[in-house]
This record gives structure tokens, sequence and C-alpha cells, in this order.
């Protein structure tokens, strides 16, 4: 039996596009090719791993990404070892490789040998270390010699000379040899145990004075604050009193407002009362006479008190008149709005009139 095969025209194999990840595939039949367009590699299964003809192994056989390219930048890892000339380009940092074998490579056959100096620390109290150098900067001599100076090498010496210095006691301690210069100065940092009292004027520079005291008594009937070169009221703004609680309780002098704001409630004793102008406008009881105007939108009970107010709308409960004559009658006019109606005279009655009371002495029988 004769078996005759048509080959096709196109033969692809696996491959994965640009789209996807690179790398290897997880894997492949024995002999089998796959090229991951990603890396530009070319994979080959190597070996028969068992069953089903599956390869042992998945390798790099061909690619852009599996050799180097003679352009184009990629990461060679693991040793290499090149026989011939290897040509690189000038080093352009320190951190270059060849920069750094190069280095390594000189100083690894520089041996210093030992000269004649002794190793140890030279000069002292009453000495003065010696040495010699050589033009390449190395010590070629080292030594000691002995410090004396006579009394006639000494210039200005009167000028120099100190013997009888002495502090003040509880301000500066002064410990001195009696000759040579003295400094006396205040270090960075200064600790005082006991009392400090300053008799002239107290300047403090700085962002913050911290008091931790458990008791502050000020003789100035009068403390300033916002105290700048230019104050205004922008300056002012915020200024006032904070006492630390769970929250912040705060006085403070508001520019938007142009008033005192308290964060908290104004608590005054029984016998006090709030004043303006010297007079008293409120207490616990009592509004001030002096207080005839207000907005107020709604009150409690009244339970006395004489009304000398314009009159009451209609709408409100009132009637919106303001006098009344013996036998006037009160009635609505128009919708929400009352007027009065003056007594008739003797035998009138009143009726309807225009859809209003009216006092009339003519009874009409109508008309039909």
């Amino acid at each position: 039996m004769e078996v005759i095969t048509k080959m096709a025209n196109t033969i692809r194999i696996k491959r994965r596009a640009s789209g996807g990840a690179a790398g290897a595939p997880a894997s492949l039949e024995n002999a089998e090719l796959a090229y991951n367009e990603v890396d530009d590699v070319l994979y080959y299964g190597k070996g028969t791993g068992g069953a089903g003809g599956t390869a042992t192994s998945v390798e790099a056989v061909a690619g852009a990404g599996a050799y180097l390219t003679l352009s184009g930048v990629q990461t060679v890892t693991g040793n290499k070892t090149f026989s011939g000339l290897v040509l690189v380009p000038t080093p352009t940092a320190n951190t270059h490789a060849t920069t750094k074998a190069y280095v390594d490579s000189a100083i690894a056959g520089v041996t210093l040998g030992n000269t004649a100096v002794t190793a140890g620390s030279y000069g002292g109290a009453g000495t003065v270390g010696t040495f010699t150098v050589q033009a390449d900067g190395r010590l070629t001599a080292a030594g000691n010699t002995t410090i004396s100076i006579t009394a006639s090498q000494v210039s200005d010496r009167a000028t120099n000379l100190v013997t009888g210095l002495t502090g003040t006691a509880n301000q500066i301690a002064v410990s001195n040899s009696g000759v040579g210069a003295v400094t006396i100065s205040l270090p960075a940092d200064v600790t005082i145990s006991n009392t400090l009292t300053v008799t002239g004027d107290l300047v403090v520079n700085g962002n913050t004075t911290t008091l931790n005291t458990a008791t502050l008594t000020v003789e100035d009937k009068n403390i300033v604050l916002a105290n700048v070169d230019t104050p205004t009221d922008t300056t002012a703004d915020g200024a006032g009193f904070t006492i630390k609680g769970a929250t912040d309780k705060t006085l403070n002098w508001v520019d938007a407002t142009d008033a005192w704001t308290s964060s908290e409630h104004l608590n005054l004793l029984t016998t006090k009362s709030f004043q303006i102008a010297g007079t008293s406008v409120l207490s616990g009881t009592t509004l001030g006479s002096g207080v005839t105007g207000s907005s107020l939108t709604s009150v409690g009970t009244i339970v006395t008190g004489v009304w000398n107010g314009t009159a009451i709308g209609a709408t409100y409960g009132g009637t919106g008149l303001t006098s009344y004559t013996t036998g006037d009658l009160v009635y609505s006019s128009a919708t929400n709005t009352l007027a009065k109606l003056g007594i008739g005279s003797a035998g009138q009655f009143l009726k309807v009139v225009a859809g209003v009371p009216s006092w009339s002495d003519t009874v009409d029988g109508g008309t039909f």
C-alpha cells in the first residue's frame, strides 16, 4: 500500500506574542521548538522526561535574547574569560569595572617599606615633637625636644602675668595658676540650681519661654501681648490665653469679629452682673432698666407688666387698633384685618351692607 503525504505550505512553531510575558515555556515536548517574541529567544525541548515524550529541560538555543548582540543594552551574568584582546570604551565614572580593576591591580603591586621612624606618640606637656618629611610626604625621622624657655625670652612679661584674679561669690568661679591669660565666660547652656535675682531688665530672645513653676507672681499691672514692631489688628488676631484641659480653654481677641471670644461659658457670682459703660445690663434675675431695645423672637411666660408698645396685629392675637370710643364694635373688614364700627343712633339696627356690618333705620322688603 503506497501512502502519499502532501507537505503543508506553512509550518509554524509554538510562539508567545510580544504582548505576553518574557521567559521560557513551562514545558515542551522532546525536540519541540518555541519562540518568545517578548525577549527574542528560541527555546528547544531537550531529552525525554518520561511518558508522553515531555522534554527533560527547556534550553535557549538561538535568538537575540539568548546571545550577545552587536548593539543594544544587555546584562551578562556569570564569570566570562576572554583569551584575545578585549577593547572597552574609556571609563567615565569611578564605578566602572575597567577603572576599578586597573586601580585594584595597581594598588596590589605597591608595598610601602618601613622607615626609620619609631611608631608612637610625640610631644607632651614639657616636650614638642620634631619631624623630618621628604619630598614625597613620608616621615624619615621623628623625635621629642624638651621645652625650655627662660624668663628673658618672654616679651611683655608684665602684661601677660596674671597673679591676683578672684571671682565674685555665687556669680563666677575662677581657677588659675597665677601665670598666663585667663578667659572668663558662660557656657552655651547655663543651669542655676539656686535663686537667680536680676535687678535690671531681663531680655529673652528666643522662640519659646517655658516656666516650670508652681506659682507665677507678676508685679506689673498690665501684661502686653502681640508686641511687634508694627502692631495691627491682624498681628493681634488670636492673641489671648490658653488653659490646657481635656480640650483647650481659650480667651482670644478675634480680628474678624473685632471682639474677645471665649471657648467656654462665662459664669458670674450671684451678686455680680454684666455692665456696659458702668451700667448694669444683665444680672442673674434682672434685665437692666437701660435696655430699651431688643430683637427677641420668643420669650417665656410673662406674668406681669404693662404693654406700652405698638398695636398688636390681628394675625398675632391683637386688634391692630390703638384707640376706642364707647359703643365701638370690632369686626373684620378684610382678610386678616380688623376695623371698628362706631355706635349707631337710637332706633337703628345692625345689618349687612356689601359684606360688612352697618347701622340702618330703614327696613327694605327688597324687590322681585
